[in-house]
């Protein structure tokens, strides 16, 4: 079955059905992805939409056409539960990090395993950098993060400066920083070429359980296992906003690209849009209906995903 070509580079926001504070209202349910034989811990999407990724516990990451769901490839090499999947910029490249403390990177147009990584500790977030040539990642039961080549697949460098597990990492869009959350609430911001450590951005209480920067990169999203959402200013290192987003954890967040929405993930089994100006509820979305573990948007914004406790990932679309 022949994969669709993604993009060459990420598309900007332009298209009339991307999804932005504008146009939410009319945000529906397209595709519903089955398959997986249980949980679906990780979600992501090609910058173009073209192809979508999912991890579950049942060890296996699944690639599918995200035109119209069609399956391409179940990609198996885990050997115990896969946590997270994340596209290259360019979309060639996939990577999928889990509980068997490895990372295994994969060619997308042919669904082959190109090198496979040992890591320090269960791998539950993977976050590529803007220009694609390396990739970090972060996981339970280890207070060190690493970076990898993305060609080669070598290890770069460590993220050090946490003494409790990680629970997440991001890349700002910039290039500028690298942020990694832990257990306790600590937040750090490496120097994303040499993993040194910049700041250090302390919330108190909650886990800091994902991570993600306004397109901007002027804003830093927390989520936390209170239900929590907190929005750091980076230059001024200050908590500008705070507000209960969910009931539960906050698995999952990420800006629109036109970054006129914040949107979460719950283990309350909704999706929550926010006005990120106001921090206004939008919309909740409760295809799910169980916990919401990941959310992945397309570059191009016209394509949300989502995977949860129900073995489903969910694809939306604008309704047009």
């Amino acid at each position: 079955m022949p994969t669709p070509s993604p993009s060459a580079v990420p598309l900007p926001t332009s298209s009339p059905y991307a999804i932005t504070i504008q146009t939410a209202g009319d945000l529906y349910p397209s595709l519903f992805l089955t398959g997986h034989q249980g949980p679906v811990y990780g979600v992501a999407v090609s910058a173009d939409g073209r192809l979508i990724a999912s991890a579950s516990t049942d060890r296996r990451v699944r690639l599918f056409n995200g035109l119209n769901g069609d399956l391409l490839s179940v990609l198996e090499h885990h050997r115990n539960w896969v946590y997270c999947v994340a596209f290259s910029p360019d979309g060639t490249r996939l990577v999928s990090g889990g509980r068997d403390r490895t990372v295994q990177l994969w060619d997308t147009s042919t669904g082959e395993r190109l090198i496979g990584s040992r890591t320090s500790g269960e791998v539950s977030q993977v976050a590529f950098s803007p220009d694609g040539s390396r990739f970090a990642t972060a996981g339970y039961y280890s207070a060190i993060g690493n970076v990898w080549d993305t060609l080669t697949g070598a290890p770069l460098f460590e993220l050090e400066g946490h003494r409790t597990r990680l629970r997440s990492v991001a890349y700002s869009p910039d290039g500028q920083w690298l942020a990694t959350g832990d257990l306790n609430s600590l937040i750090i911001l490496h120097d994303p070429q040499t993993g040194q450590m910049d700041s250090q951005l302390y919330q108190e209480g909650g886990q800091a359980l994902s991570l993600a920067f306004s397109p901007d990169s002027v804003y830093l999203a927390v989520g936390t296992d209170r239900g929590e959402i907190r929005l750091w200013d980076i230059e001024r290192q200050q908590i500008v906003a705070e507000w209960t987003a969910h009931s539960s954890e906050v698995w999952g967040l990420t800006y629109s690209p036109d970054g006129s929405l914040l949107i979460s993930a719950g283990g309350d089994g909704t999706i929550r849009l926010w006005n990120t100006n106001t921090h206004e509820r939008i919309r909740t979305l409760t295809a799910h209906g169980a916990s919401v573990r990941s959310v992945a948007i397309s570059a191009d914004g016209t394509t949300l995903v989502s995977g949860g406790d129900d073995n489903r990932v969910i694809v939306w679309r604008i309704e047009h």
